[in-house]
């Protein structure tokens, strides 16, 4: 994992916790959450496509649960 994901994740994590805790509202925790997805659904699609396989991407649904 890169310093650069890892820093998404954080933040993705922290914006999660507080939207379970209904801190935040669901529009402002997807703002802070999406750039996290993308750069591992961009990780998912560059490993599937070295090995010849279908990616698996994340959702932001699935990643609030």
């Amino acid at each position: 994992m890169t310093n650069e994901i890892a820093k998404l994740m954080t933040i993705a994590d922290e914006a999660k916790i507080l939207y379970m805790q209904q801190q935040i509202t669901r529009i402002e925790a997807k703002k802070l959450i999406t750039p996290y997805i993308e750069a591992v659904n961009t990780k998912a699609r560059e490993i599937a496509k070295k090995y010849n396989q279908k990616p698996r991407t994340l959702s932001f649904g699935a990643y609030i649960r």
